[in-house]
């Protein structure tokens, strides 16, 4: 009994892992787009828990970055997110129908998926300043004679917790940044604001997202997308899979993943709810922090299906309170751990090159898709004329 107990806890500990993931780009999807938190939370439970069952090992469950990403950069409406979603479930069904994983490790090659994190973390920052200079000096308050910058004080607090995730993984710092945020907008907010939340039991309804502008969707939010989340969604987390947990990810193949990822995204766009991916670094997260089977993921996963449906509106009106100072400092996070993940191509001068020129084509554009497209022609004409021994196969690592 007292085994059983202890591995129930280190599995609900380790379903805990990669929040720090989830939360901080679900909330700011919410409160800068307006998207429905309702479907949000439902969606992303609803594949928690199917993902548990089909693989029956601690799968993650993230928001796509890159469209996320861009998506809070341009103030997406939640009908583009949505559409964006289906388009995505559509691509990755086919994939796994008509077995095109192995043709498509050659079209996306390192040195490109490298330079277009490297872009996403540029324009993640470039977000988050943004967001940070709305309200870093407001509200304000009096003590000792002088005026405090209660935003600024905020915003520090929250580096501070996000700092302490980067020294310890198993501190959960998004979660505690959310609730400082919370705390903060609720204290801000004007009166009755915390009475006039309720539980009311809702399932979201199902539509085809009409109004979504069609050049939005396919060229800014999710053409970027699709060679991170076959990297990395696809083919590093079933690599992932197999290192953490040996004979027991037999099932963890690239073409079940695609098939995963695709149904869940063909469910999440016509509810209305986010974009979303596997991704290695969240397998990594769960096993650290102790999963390892797929109760992990049934567990995190019934309580965002709870939350999506019993607290969804409340939910909604909770995260537009957080301030923009928190939601700021989230973004200038990912966005640099995002960046660093070029760190393990620094060695190869060629391969530098290519990420580096795309980042620097994001910075310049603001446009993942241009950069990706140069960096595509850039990659394969420098092969040509500068063939490296042994070009890599695409084993890349990080998040989605």
């Amino acid at each position: 009994m007292k085994d059983a107990l202890r591995r129930n806890v280190q599995e609900f500990s380790g379903s805990l892992g990669d929040l720090g993931t989830f939360l901080p780009l679900a909330v700011s999807l919410i409160a800068v787009c307006g998207l429905d938190a309702a479907p949000v939370f439902f969606s992303a439970g609803l594949f928690y828990v199917a993902a548990s069952l089909s693989f029956r090992l601690p799968m993650p469950v993230q928001p796509l970055k890159a469209t996320s990403a861009v998506a809070i950069a341009i103030g997406a409406a939640p009908q583009e997110i949505a559409a964006t979603a289906l388009f995505m479930g559509a691509i990755f069904i086919s994939i796994a129908v008509f077995r095109l994983d192995r043709p498509l490790k050659a079209l996306f090659p390192r040195p490109v998926v490298r330079g277009i994190q490297l872009g996403l973390g540029i324009l993640l920052v470039k977000g988050g300043w943004n967001l940070l200079g709305k309200d870093l000096w407001t509200p304000s308050f009096e003590a000792a004679g002088l005026t405090i910058p209660a935003g600024a004080i905020v915003a520090a607090v929250t580096a501070v917790l996000l700092l302490l995730s980067a020294r310890d993984r198993r501190f959960p710092s998004a979660l505690a940044a959310v609730l400082l945020g919370v705390l903060c907008g609720l204290w801000w907010a004007a009166p009755g604001t915390l009475s006039s939340l309720s539980a009311g039991f809702s399932l979201p309804g199902f539509s085809i997202p009409s109004s979504a502008d069609l050049d939005t969707v396919l060229f800014t939010l999710l053409l970027p997308q699709i060679p991170l989340t076959f990297a990395n969604s696809i083919v590093a987390t079933a690599a992932t899979c197999r290192t953490c947990f040996g004979k027991s990810a037999e099932k963890v193949t690239e073409r079940r993943l695609s098939a995963s990822l695709g149904a869940a995204n063909l469910f999440s766009g016509l509810a209305g709810g986010l974009p979303m991916c596997h991704g290695s670094g969240g397998v990594t997260a769960h096993y650290r922090f102790g999963a390892r089977t797929g109760r992990a993921g049934l567990f995190i996963g019934s309580i965002l299906l709870l939350l999506g449906a019993f607290f969804g509106n409340s939910i909604s009106s909770l995260c537009s309170l957080v301030p923009a100072a928190v939601l700021g400092m989230f973004l200038l996070y990912v966005g640099i751990e995002h960046g660093r993940l070029i760190r393990d191509i620094l060695h190869l001068p060629r391969e530098t090159g290519v990420a580096v020129s795309i980042g620097l084509i994001t910075l310049a554009t603001g446009n993942l898709s241009i950069a990706f497209g140069a960096g595509i022609a850039l990659e394969f004409g420098l092969r040509t004329l500068w063939p490296a021994p042994g070009e890599e196969e695409l084993h890349v690592q990080g998040n989605c």
